[in-house]
This record gives structure tokens, sequence and C-alpha cells, in this order.
């Protein structure tokens, strides 16, 4: 058969046969493809579809252009096409796909795993599946590589990402300037080596991760005790086990960084590396006199200090969430060999996080590889002073490390010989000899062996008997005689027979990440044996696999050889095999390996550029045994369908298997692994009887077990297919974390020194509340109702983002001209340019409506919107499918067409307007004088009059209801609304334009609430709509003419009780299928002021700069007892956010039904930003990431741009903040008298009032617009029923979304959700202070009379000033000409401390200015008073 090869555009499928030349051929069978007469690549091929695709001729096979390059196969000659009769023959063990700039769940992972299973695969092939793009980087059969095969269910699915978040610590202990056996300095061989190639991968690889560089050393002092210091340095001063006293510096170079290209760093790098030591010296050069310190060794260094460091912002990875990284991974740079003092109890936390969280790490040393396991840490406490503990030392299993060798090493162990001896040890300085025969010649020395000796010396030496040989031998046994311990056997990282220890399924969690030899045992490419060069492992991460087994199987020889005699020599032989997942060796990162000193170690490249993501699959079950004596058994059946309800769908509206599987999705999202063996060998532990039978997954059964940690999940679908049975196994002794306190000495990014810090390290509880997430899962929108809503405990994601006006033109005029000049251009908005703002955010809203769209299920089965009354299906079987409609999907923001009522027709409204009288009159005045709406005349009615103030709120409801004259109405079709809906603002607007005279805001504000409290208009959804008539975007609908008379149509809640099809459509209580958002015009009496109440800041902290300067409203003098004042009634206090239950688009994901929540803020104000926060439990990242593009693309067609942010910027909240970020201080220097001369005399403000005004016009004059804002995620508990559980503060946005600041002093802090409280003190947990707090843990904080604690240090004496905050969250992909470039922000927060300094006399003119109009208007004042 010929083969032929296409292009994708000739057709999308990679293979194109003639089904009637392959007979008997279906879809899904694979073909094997190649040149007979050639030893090249086989090709595998999947038949996807039997279309009759016409080729030239008969007995021809065409294949895609790229896979038959790939696979060196030529056109037009003869190959072979063979069916592959078993999937098994051709299955593949491993497949390593590759993704880049993508957020990708866990729960998405399996369902790609799922949608591959069945199918065939090949190299670099690009797979998509529900908008995740990932391409195929590695495929393993049979213990080698392989270039394509097929996926079956027993394959194993690794990921890795090429945009994930690194945390890169280098270690600069005092061996940072010694030199290495090759000559060259530490700190060279770290930066001009190991930084340049691994970037040099980096670009090579195309890898785009979010780079966080800190360098990091510890100090300790020659002192006895702490009173030796100054009270100044008490705040970061710890005491060890052995009494010393030390310090731990942290300076952050970078801080959540994306480059193209990162070698241009590594200059800066160098010179502060070589500054460090000086920079360490002087940072306490103001505190007077200190006593001595010096640098420690590397082996007394704080190693897992800075690694908890970075696990305190992986644990909070579901916050802040952005769509374009996956992946978290620690990399510590250290000069040592791998080697550590620790404390016991933090390599126990720091282990278990490790572990728990799924974090990925590389430890890469500079030094020689010993000749004893590593990483060795080594406990500082004594074992008699720890009750329980046995062991002197941990061998980190869950610590990937590697060797770097410079290449003068590489190049020294290449050409050398293997005869030449290479130290693998730094041997110890000789002392000069104190006695003059101590030298040299005193030494005995061996004299020189023959060619005989040596040839001999294979049996024994030369001149020594075979019972001398034995004597010897005695005599070595009875000498190196291993004698009894005197505690409890423990394992000696010099005995390689004694590293074994009971697996546990911590240790087998990343097993799945690597692929396995032929033997079944772990092959790990940067681990070699002595005899293979490492010149590939050290220089490339393309290493080819060269007798990957030598390694395993030469440990496992020599393991056998140090066995002792009581020991079985068949011990450690059969570990691979038979028992590798309960016995395991006690070094390595799975206990497949065991260590030989012959194993050399050169670098994990391919860990350190495309980083693993935790597997969701793990080979460790537990014995029936086990679960017996050491779990507690707790199962439950969750009835997903109800016994009423419909047979194929839940009440959150997925289908039996759907949610079923997401109950098992949500256990992988966090963190929990699938148990899964491979069927061959299930099947041969079946032949041994049933109490031999693992607690593994089985799908065919719907049997899946889960793990995590201590703890077990088996969830199984009952054969009723109603409901689903879950069994949770917890340990009966759980293990306990203690929570520790730990200061530090931190240079963060934009810092000039060193200033003292504090945090919290300590393991977060495993969430427990599984009844409640899993009820949440079943109801969907009706979780709420049932009282399982979302709460904080369950870990979702969440994503902020905020809306800012775009000042695109004013940004790029300051990039043309190079950011020379100033930047303070920025202008208070003018009126006409806040309507502006009004008008397009409520048309950004009108589009934010209109994307929305219902799950795309068919008609037939989904539940009727409206429904009949008399139906009996249960009350939340019918709301939980209450959904709107489909609504229209195109991204036009023209307001909503217009569509009469069919309730109410022309002729009616003229017949019910005539009979009714006219109070008042507008005089002879025309319609084009005064803008008022004629009355309907009727035959022998006086002249018509127009619409005034004075006319009856029920006349004017009813020229409103007009089709033709009155308010533009809802099109009938808008997701299920009727016709006779329209939006606040709309009427608003129609009053003003309609009615005679200059009608105010707050006046035409002020008449439709008469309307709505006379009944003629009530809210469709929200019930504090119906008291309180809210401008912005909220949907009002008119009420019957025959409802609008009768009594219930006047009670408070606005809701009729008799029927109404807006009543059955839309219930008041549940969800809220639309964007409401009321709005402040600049025209009204309240602008500028809050809806809401902050619940700890003070007047000062509200939007006093537009209320001070907002211009002029002419409004009419009307008699107060007509009802309409100039004011509108204003007193109930708004929620500051409100949150939405929003649907997916489902129409790429099947019958599965995803949602999300939305929180955002309650008002609208043109001067202030509008926050949006997405949260998320069940949804699909990719998707979420489409609906947000969609969201920012209609903002930019609306005059704004939506850029993502922060929830807690400032670090309000501690257990959520970053460790090593610290907001910049920035002084406000004013001059001495300043606050007294702008205060002016005679008035009552104080001092702090005038600065808060002072501060205000700073920031308006740079672009920093208001943002009343929550470090906590606005839920439906804390918006809905009391707000005041939502606590509120006043921060600042720059318009480019590039920076927050936050004014200081506070009046109150901002409080914070921690109490008050001494935590033990990390260092002295080793001492036997386990009770005991750190020095200064009494001031580090500063609490604000609430009982909580507030982490903003008191260090700024109550100066005025600022806390400036960068926007790490703007990456490359959000940029726009609305954000500006990096030189912006740099230039913006340049130019701002020059002002606050008063470098170049902008303040002063700023504060002569202000002082000049106070005068102006305290002159206007005093004439008024004269006049």
């Amino acid at each position: 058969m010929k083969l032929w090869v296409h292009q994708k555009s000739f057709c999308e499928e990679e293979l194109i046969l003639n089904p009637k030349e392959f007979p008997g051929i279906q879809v899904g069978d694979i073909l094997e493809i190649y040149h007979p007469d050639e030893d090249n690549s086989h090709l595998l091929l999947q038949v996807k579809t039997l279309k009759n695709v016409e080729l030239p001729q008969k007995d021809i096979i065409s294949v895609e252009q790229t896979i038959a390059n790939l696979f060196q196969l030529r056109a037009y000659k003869d190959v072979a096409v063979i069916p592959v009769t078993s999937v098994q023959d051709v299955g593949l063990d491993l497949v390593e796909l590759v993704f880049k700039d993508q957020y990708i769940s866990r729960s998405d992972m399996w369902r790609l795993k799922n949608n591959l299973v069945r199918s065939c695969i090949h190299l670099q092939q690009k797979i998509e599946f529900t908008g995740i793009r990932a391409q195929v980087n590695e495929l393993w059969a049979r213990g080698e590589k392989v270039m394509c095969g097929a996926v079956t269910e027993d394959t194993r699915v690794a990921f890795r990402s090429s945009t994930a978040m690194v945390y890169m610590f280098v270690q600069m202990s005092s061996e940072m300037w010694d030199f290495d056996t090759c000559g060259d300095l530490y700190l060279e061989k770290a930066v001009n080596g190991f930084l340049t190639e691994l970037f040099c991968q980096w670009k090579r690889s195309n890898i785009n991760s979010e780079l966080t560089l800190v360098l990091f050393s510890r100090t300790i002092y020659e002192a006895k005790t702490i009173n030796e210091f100054p009270e100044s340095m008490h705040g970061a001063l710890h005491v060890d086990s052995a009494g010393r006293i030390y310090e731990d510096f942290y300076r952050v170079v970078v801080h959540n960084e994306r480059r193209d290209d990162w070698m241009q760093m590594l200059s800066t790098l160098k010179q502060i590396m070589w500054e460090y030591n000086d920079a360490v010296a002087s940072s306490h050069r103001g505190d007077g006199s200190i006593p001595k310190g010096y640098n420690c060794k590397a082996a007394d260094g704080n190693l897992l200090e800075a690694m908890n460091m970075s696990l305190n912002v992986f644990d909070n990875h579901y916050i802040n969430r952005n769509f374009d990284r996956t992946g978290q991974v620690v990399e510590i740079v250290t000069p040592g060999a791998g080697v550590f003092h620790v404390d016991r109890t933090l390599c126990d936390i720091t282990k278990h996080r490790m572990i728990d969280y799924g974090i990925g790490s590389d430890l890469v040393c500079l030094a020689e590889q010993p000749p004893h396991p590593v990483p060795l840490l080594l406990f500082n406490d004594d074992i008699a002073k720890s009750p329980g503990s046995t062991d002197t030392h941990h061998i980190p299993y869950w610590l990937n490390y590697s060797f770097y060798l410079s290449p003068s090493q590489r190049h020294r162990n290449f050409s050398s010989s293997q005869s030449h001896f290479i130290p693998r040890i730094r041997l110890p300085t000789r002392n000069a000899p104190d006695r003059p025969s101590a030298g040299l010649n005193a030494l005995p020395k061996l004299p020189p062996r023959t060619a005989n000796e040596m040839h001999s010396s294979g049996s024994h030496a030369a001149g020594y008997t075979d019972e001398e040989w034995d004597e010897f031998s005695q005599f070595d046994r009875t000498i190196f005689k291993s004698h009894p311990a005197r505690v409890k056997k423990c394992n000696n990282p010099f005995v390689p027979a004694s590293l074994t220890t009971k697996l546990t399924p911590d240790r087998r969690r990343w097993t799945h990440t690597f692929p396995h030899g032929p033997h079944g045992d772990v092959i790990q490419l940067h681990h070699r044996s002595s005899s293979q060069s490492l010149m590939e492992s050290s220089g490339g991460s393309g290493s080819e696999l060269s007798s990957s087994s030598s390694a395993s199987s030469l440990c496992n020889e020599f393991a056998v050889e140090e066995t002792t005699a009581e020991e079985s020599p068949s011990r450690i032989g059969s570990l691979m095999v038979n028992l590798k997942r309960r016995i395991g060796c006690g070094w390595g990162i799975t206990g497949e390996q065991a260590w030989t000193p012959f194993l050399q170690t050169g670098v994990d490249w391919k860990s350190l550029t495309a980083t693993a993501c935790f597997p969701i699959t793990t080979d460790f079950y537990p014995d029936k045994k086990t679960l017996e004596m050491d779990y507690l058994e707790s199962p439950h059946t969750l009835d997903i369908i109800p016994d009423d309800g419909d047979e194929a769908f839940s009440p959150s509206g997925k289908t039996i298997q759907s949610a079923f599987e997401e109950l098992v999705s949500q256990r992988l999202i966090q963190n929990y692994q699938l148990i899964v063996l491979p069927r061959s060998e299930i099947a041969s532990l079946a032949h041994k009887g049933s109490s031999h039978l693992p607690l593994v997954t089985n799908p065919s059964k719907h049997e899946y077990i889960l793990s995590y940690g201590q703890t077990y999940h088996k969830i199984i679908l009952k054969p009723d297919m109603k409901s689903v049975e879950i069994v949770r196994y917890n340990a009966r002794k759980p293990r306990t974390s203690p929570k520790l306190g730990y200061s530090y000495r931190l240079w963060a990014i934009r810092k000039s020194g060193y200033e003292t810090a504090h945090t919290r390290v300590y393991h977060k509880p495993v969430d427990n509340k599984w009844n409640h997430r899993d009820n949440y899962i079943c109801l969907g929108g009706e979780a709420t109702r049932e009282g399982f809503d979302l709460q904080e405990s369950l870990k979702f994601w969440r994503s902020r983002f905020i809306l800012l006006p775009s000042a695109s033109s004013l940004v790029r005029k300051l990039s043309d001209q190079g950011y020379q000049g100033p930047v303070d251009v920025f202008e208070e908005r003018s009126m006409s340019q806040r309507l502006t703002l009004l008008d397009g955010f409520l048309r950004f809203v009108e589009g934010w409506n209109r994307k929305r769209r219902a799950p795309s299920r068919p008609p037939s089965q989904r539940p009727s919107v409206v429904g009949d009354p008399t139906q009996t299906t249960t009350p939340r079987r019918l709301k939980s499918r209450s959904g709107p409609t489909s609504g229209p999907t195109s991204g036009d923001s023209t307001p909503t067409t217009f569509q009469p009522n069919p309730m109410l027709s022309t002729a009616s409204i003229n017949s019910a307007l005539a009979s009714i009288g006219i109070i008042g009159g507008g005089g002879a005045k025309g319609k084009e004088e005064g803008g008022g709406v004629f009355l309907p005349k009727s035959p022998g009615s006086p002249e018509p009059d127009k619409l005034s103030l004075l006319t009856p709120a029920s006349h004017v409801a009813s020229i409103m209801r007009s089709p033709i004259e009155g308010v533009s109405l809802m099109t009938g079709d808008v997701k299920g609304l009727t016709g006779d809906c329209f939006v606040s603002a709309d009427a608003v607007a129609w009053i003003r334009k309609n009615l005679i005279g200059s009608v105010s805001h707050d006046e035409a504000l002020s008449l439709m609430q008469m309307i709505l409290e006379e009944g003629h208009i009530r809210s469709v959804f929200s019930a504090t709509a119906n008291k309180t008539f809210l401008y912005g975007y909220y949907i009002y609908c008119f009420v019957p003419q025959s409802e609008v008379t009768s009594p219930d149509s006047r009670r408070p809640s606005g809701i009729p009780a008799t029927r109404s099809p807006l009543t059955l459509t839309f219930d008041t209580t549940s969800r809220n299928p639309w964007f409401e958002v009321s709005c402040s015009h600049p025209e009204g009496g309240n602008y500028g002021k809050l809806s809401h109440q902050p619940s700890e800041e003070s007047s000062e902290n509200r939007d006093e700069t537009a209320a001070e300067n907002q211009e002029g409203v002419d409004s009419a003098e009307v008699e107060k007892d007509n009802g309409i004042g100039s004011e509108p009634e204003t007193s109930f206090q708004q929620p500051a956010y409100k949150s939405l239950f929003l649907e997916i688009d489902s129409s790429k994901l099947k019958d599965r039904v995803e949602w999300c929540h939305v929180g955002y803020h309650s008002n609208y104000n043109p001067v202030s930003a509008f926050e949006i926060e997405l949260q998320w439990l069940t949804s699909t990242p990719s998707l979420l990431q489409e609906l947000i593009t969609n969201w920012a693309r209609r903002a930019v067609t609306s005059g704004f741009h939506l850029v993502p942010t922060h929830v807690d910027p400032f670090g309000f909240n501690w257990d959520t903040s970053d460790s090593l970020h610290s907001p910049l201080f920035i002084e406000l220097r004013l001059p001495g008298d300043c606050l007294g001369e702008v205060k002016g005399s005679g008035e009552d403000s104080t001092a702090m009032e005038v600065g808060r005004r002072i501060q205000q016009a700073i920031l308006t004059r740079f672009g920093f617009l208001s943002n009343q804002t929550s470090y906590h995620s606005p839920l439906a508990s804390n918006t809905q029923s009391d707000h005041s559980a939502l606590p509120i503060h006043s921060q600042y946005v720059h318009v480019t979304g590039c920076a927050f600041l936050l004014t200081l002093p506070f009046s109150q802090p901002p409080p914070s959700t921690l109490q008050t409280q001494h935590l033990p003190c990390l260092c002295k947990l080793g001492a036997g202070h386990t009770n005991s707090s750190c020095p200064t843990s009494a001031s580090r904080t500063q609490s604000n009379g609430m009982g909580f604690e507030s982490p903003i240090p008191e260090r700024y004496g109550g100066k005025f000033g600022f806390l400036y905050v960068h926007n790490y969250l703007l990456s490359k992909k959000w940029r726009s000409s609305a954000t500006g470039d990096e030189k912006f922000h740099e230039a913006l927060l340049a130019d701002f401390s020059r002002f606050c300094q008063g470098e170049d006399g902008r303040l002063v003119q700023l504060l002569e200015t202000m002082r000049s109009c106070k005068e102006e208007t305290s002159a206007g004042a005093d004439d008024d008073q004269l006049g």
C-alpha cells in the first residue's frame, strides 16, 4: 500500500483511508504504519472516522504531513498497515503532558486523563479538551521512551507546567566566599554557573514562570543573654538549643515577576550578593553598641524557616487565583553539601506541609557530594528531652535534591581517568605541629607494591596464607561488630542496609510522576552510578536513558552485601518487587531506590524547568487490618435524587453520573489522590483470597478510593442510581500540629534596608466539613436555601477584579515623553466626564447581564420557568431549576429594544387618563419650551396639561406605561422577563426629560419613590428595592392596574398576594439571576457619600473630595406637604457588596453543569473603583477565563478597563499574607505650621482632618481612586443577612490599576481576623521553652481597641504618609495602553515619592493653593453674612 501525505487545510483528520479496502475496520481501531524495508519508528494511528474521503487511486493511505515527517515516513513509498489486535500490546505506562500559560485544576486533569483513555497519541501531539491546551512531551512503555502508543486505564498521566510559581532561595552562608575543589568561588559558581545555566534552560524551553528570588542567611552573635542587645533589636532575636543568640535575614531581590530573559538580572544579583555581608552588618548601625556577630555555616542556617516562607504563600493558593499559571515549587541553592541542623518540631511541620499541600521542591547543592545519603537533617534537641522521639536525624524524602558541577568540574571529571582520586568531602585544615618530631617523616608508610602483588591482590595479598587471612577476618568481625543500641534502632545514614523503613501513603504521593524501569523501579535520570558520565545530567535536561536500571541493580547488590548476618540476604533484594508498597528504602523520593556510595547525583533540570504537578493517582492502598486497628469508619448516605424528583437530574441540574463524579473531583482539588493499581496486580492479589483484596478504585463498579495523609474516602454509587454512599476513614490518633510564631529581618522589594517582620508557621487543618461540601455540590443554586452555602472553610477559589475608568490617552502621552516630566497630571473629572462614566457603566452592566446563559439542556428535560401554582413538585426541585432561559449572546451594548406592554393598550390608557382630574397645570408653554409631556385629551376635557412635580404619582405612572411616550421597556424575551419591565436609571432619566421645569436628580428620585410606595411599580428581584427606589441598573416592573388599588399591593414587601407571572417566575428569596447595581449620580445630593457605613473607619475615609468639589445643582423649592423634597429618603444602609449565583455556559461540557458566585460592589460611584470577585468550586478555569475575557472586552467598549487585584494587598489578614512582602511607607513631609495655615482661623476641624484633605488632594493629582473594600470575600452569608459581618475599610487604587495606597496614620486600624495571643516562639521549642513566646511578642502588633490585632506595626510613629503596594497580579497578559508598562509604574512611584518629600516645591505650591482657596471661601461666607 502506498503512503500519501496531506495537510490540515485539506483534512483535519490525521489518518485518511478507504473503508472498503479495510473490511471489518471500525472507528476506534488502531493501525500500525511503517516502511517494511527500513528500520525506523513505527507509527500508531487511531481510526476516528470512516467518512469516504476521495483519494486519487486505490491502495492508498494518507497521513497528516507533520506526523509523517516526525516518524520519517516518506510519501509515495510502500508502507505496511497492520491492525493492532490487542491494545495492551501497545499500551503506554506513562504519558507526560506539558502546558503553558494556563491554570488547570486537578479535577480538569482527571477529566482530561479519562478522555484520553482508549485513544492513541504520539510525541509532540497537541491535545485540547474543554479549553485546556497541552502537548505530549514524553511517552514511556516497558521501561523505555517510545514515540507513540495507546492510553489504557492503567496508563499514568503526569502533568508538567511551564508557567509555575517559583520561590527560589539562595543561602548566603559563610561558604559563599570560599573556594571549591577547582578554585571557583561558590558565589560565582552560583551566579555564573548554576543560575546562568538555569535561565538559559528557561529561555531555551520557553519557560514563563513567575519567580520570587530571595537571599537568606543567619547571623550568630557572641552573647549570652538578650539583655546585651538594644531593645530595638529584641523583635527578631532568637535563642537556639545550644543557647546561641541569632538573627535571620531575608533580602528579596525579585518578587513575583515574569521576564522573557532573566540573564539581564544576573549582574544586579551578583552586585547585591557581593554587598550582602556589608548590608547585614550595617543593618543595626543606628542601634548603638551590639555584640559581635558572624555569618554561620550552611549547616547551621535557616533552611526550614526559609521554606516555610514560601509555604505561607502556597497554602493560600486558592486566594488571588489567576488563570495563567499552574504549579508551585520552592528551590533552594546552598553552598553546603546537604547536611543541616534543624528543629524537630519545625521539621515535622514542614514535612507535612510539603506533602499535604503537594508542593514541589528542589535543593541544589554547590559543594561536593558527601559519601552518605543526603539531604540529612540533624535534630538539634536531645533525645532525652524529647519524650517519644528516638531518631536523631531525618532523611527528607519529600525534598528532591541535586548536586551542581561547574564547567571546570565537569571538564576535570571527564579528562581524568577513573583511577584518579576525586575528593567528595572537604578535609579539615591541619594545624601546625607543636612538636618538631611530629612531621611527615614520622608517619609510617607502606612499601610500594610490585606488579605481581597488585595482580595477586584480587584474592589475597602476597605473603599471607589462607589461615592467616581467616584470622584477620575474624579479628575484623570482632572489632567492627555492631553493638546493640541503647535506644530504639534507627536508620544509620552510613550503613545502607539499615536504610529500610515502613512505607506510608505520604511516601508514595509523588511516585506516579516518574517513569518506571523494566523491573518496575522508579527512574530518576539525575541519579547515576559512578560508572556513568555525569556530563549529560549536569549539562542539560535532554539526556537519554542509558543503562537506566544499572544504578538500581547496583544499589540492590550493594545492599545485599552490607546486610548483617541477622538479616535475611533476600530482604533488600526483594524490596523492589514484592514489598514496594509496604517496606522501602529510607532514602529517595519514592522509597524504591536503595542508596549506595557509588550513586552520583547531577542536576534535575527537568524539575527545575517544567515543574511537575501533584499527581492525581497513587499506588499505596491500605490493608484491611490497618483500617480495622488504626482507623475510625464514618459512613453516610447522600441522596442526590429525591424520591419524588426527576430520575435523570439532581437538584443542581447535574445528571446522576456527573454529580457522582463531581464528588470525586472535589476531593481531588483538595489534594486527595485516587488509589489505583494495575489490573494484573489486582488479579494476582485476588488469587490469594478475599482477605488480600486491596481497597483500590474500581471505575467499572462506580467505586472510588481516595487518600490524603491519615484519611481515606470511599465513594460508591449505589445500584439504584439515586444515592451515593460515602465512607470516611479517619485515624484514631490524628497528628497535631502546633502554631508557631517567627520573627525575622526582612528587606522587601523597593525598600532601602532591613525591617523587623513577623509571621506564623503552622499546618492548616484539613477541611472536615465534607457533608457540607457534598450537599453544596448536589444542591447547586438551592444550597443556600437548604443551609449549605459557600463558606470560607471550604477553601473555595477566588479571583478579584477591579473596574477602573480608562486613562489611556493620558498614559500614552506620558509614554511619548519618556516619563521625563512630572506624573501628577491627573485632574479631577468634570461633571460631563462623570456623567459619561455613569452612562458607560450602565452599558457595561447591561452587557454584563446579556452575556449570561442558561445550561445547554434540551427544553424537554428542563423544568418550566413559570410553572403552575397547583403543581405538586417539591419546592426544592421547582426552585432549583428556576433559572432564566437563554438570552441574547451578542456583544451589542446598546440599550434594550422597545416593546409595547401586552397587558395595556394605548386606547385603554387614554380612556383611563381622560377620567382623571388634573391638579395644577404647566401653563401655555409648549413641549419645546417646557420639555414636558402632554396629557392625553378626551372629548369635553380642558386643554391638555403637562406633567410636573405637582402631578399625582399615579398619573405619572400611567403616562410611564404608555407604549409611545412612556419609559423604555425591556424586551419580553430577555431571560424570561415580561414586557412591562424597565431599568431604574431609564425611569429617572424619563422623569427629568418629560417633566416641565428644571427637575433635579433628587426630585426625580423622590417622585419615583412615591410611585413605588403607592404600589404602581415593584422590584422584580430585590426586596430592598421594593422599599426604597434605587437608582442605577435595577429591574422594576409595572403592577397591573387591577392590583394597584388592592391592599396587598401596598405592603412593604411590594409583592402582591394574588397570582402574577413574575411571582412564580422569580423568587426574591432565591438566587438573583441578574446583576443589579445602584449608582451615585454626580448631580445627586448624596453624591460622594457612602450608602453603607464602613465598619471600622470614620468619615474621613469617605470620598470627601467629591463631596466638597461637586458642582452646584439648581433645585426647585417645592412645598414639603406635596411629598417631594429636595433630597430623597435614603435612611436605609445598603451593604457594600452583593452576591450572585451565576451558571456557566455549559455548551462545551456536554452533560456537565457548572456554576460560580460573583460578589461585587452594590453601588457605583464615578469617582471610585468598582470591585468584582469571582468565587467557585465546580467551574472549569478555562471557561471562567473566557468569561472574564468577555467582561474585560465589554469594559473596554464602555470606557473602562478590568484588571486583577489583590483580596488583601496590605496584609491585614495575617493568616493569608505574604511573609516576604511588606508595604512601602512614603512619608508626607509637611511644613511645621502648614496644618494650622490650611485649617484657617475659627475652624473647628482638627489637624488630622486637615492632613486628610491634603492627602486627598495629592491622591487626586496622581490619579488614585477611592475604593471601599474588604479583605474578606463577599458571600451570601455576609452580604444578605448581616452586612456588618463584612468589615469594610478604605484604600486607594491607581486609575491604571498598577498600585494601591493606604493613608496613614489610621484613625482606627482596620481589624484583623487574628485574636490577641502570644504564640510559642519557633526558636525555643528545641530548648524546652514550648510555652514561652517571642521576646517581643507583646510589642509586635498594635491593638485597635476591639480585641483584634493589626499587622501594620507602629513603626511609623503617627507620621502622615502613605503605604504603597505594587499590583504584581498585573501581568503582561493584562497590560494595555490603559495600564501602562513597567516604566510607567516605576516613574509613578519615583515621582510620587519626590512629591511627598517636597524636593521640587510642588508640595508647597499645593499647600499655598489650598490655603488661598480656603481664604476665598471664608471671604465669600463673610460677604454673604454681611449681605
